[in-house]
């Protein structure tokens, strides 16, 4: 009841049971001019107001400070208005994780030093199931690639690495899961002559591969459980396009609410400043 709306609420509460304004405000400790006070506050925030809800409606997940920092607007002014809109959506339960230590391994420190890329699955409208494959770089936090078929094996990940590595360069190494796909005979053997080193997690600890799987979290929350792909061709077109917003226009709060395109430009100045 300290902030100006409670303190309003608690005087309407009582003033709609039959007390007076004079009495209401006697027993509540409050000035006799706080039912005659005209807020001014609503007709200067309405176009702020009506921009946080359309931006609510397309982004219902960013929270306030993304939104903050995507709509460019005052942070606390952002957070009193996204509060009386009740734009917070409920937090999700955290998952409980196995029992034992948890060292966690050298992170990225430059663009290309750590690749991770992991498999997502989603289903179509028709139910028919498909796989995602997700390429990030751990240091800029770029997606590189998100490829869609009904299946994927180790073959389709050998060619959506060889053309990320003609695009971007090698990275030093990928980190994954033990899946069948990343453990063939024949991806080890290709990793091996490209002199890229393969870091697996251990069995039964994906927040080792913490990036990936914040990214995987991320695209289901903000995408495929927004969509309802009718065919492969749809889901592939609608995930791409998401992955564009993600590296060129999204906040990301770990780059200081910069999109992983930008850093990975000012990444690039750098090393042209340094060598040339």
């Amino acid at each position: 009841m300290t902030s100006p709306a409670g303190r309003r609420e608690a005087l309407a509460a009582l003033t709609s049971r039959g007390v007076s304004s004079r009495a209401a405000c006697r027993y509540l400790g409050f000035s006799r001019r706080v039912p005659h006070y005209a807020l001014r506050q609503p007709a200067k925030d309405r176009l702020l107001t009506q921009a946080l809800l359309v931006s609510a409606q397309q982004h219902p997940r960013f929270g306030y400070r993304r939104t903050s920092a995507w709509l460019d607007l005052g942070l606390w002014r952002v957070r009193r208005l996204w509060r009386e809109l009740k734009l917070a959506l409920p937090r999700r339960r955290p998952r409980r994780r196995r029992c034992g230590t948890d060292i966690r391994l050298p992170g990225a420190t430059r663009p290309n030093h750590v690749w991770s890329y992991d498999f997502v699955h989603d289903r179509l409208a028709s139910q028919k199931a498909i796989r995602l494959l997700c390429v990030i770089d751990e240091h800029t936090r770029e997606c590189l690639a998100i490829e869609v078929a009904r299946s994927l094996t180790s073959r389709d990940v050998i060619l959506t690495l060889g053309r990320l590595m003609r695009l971007y360069g090698k990275p030093e190494f990928i980190r994954s899961d033990q899946g069948a796909e990343f453990t063939a005979t024949a991806v080890m053997r290709w990793l091996r002559d490209q002199n890229v080193g393969p870091a697996f997690i251990p069995p039964g600890k994906p927040w080792r591969n913490g990036f990936v799987e914040s990214f995987n979290g991320k695209l289901r929350d903000e995408c495929l459980n927004r969509e309802w792909f009718r065919d492969l061709a749809e889901a592939r077109t609608v995930i791409e396009s998401w992955r564009q917003f993600y590296n060129h226009r999204r906040p990301h709060s770990a780059l200081g609410y910069r999109p992983p395109a930008e850093v990975r430009a000012e990444q690039a100045k750098l090393v042209l400043g340094l060598t040339g």
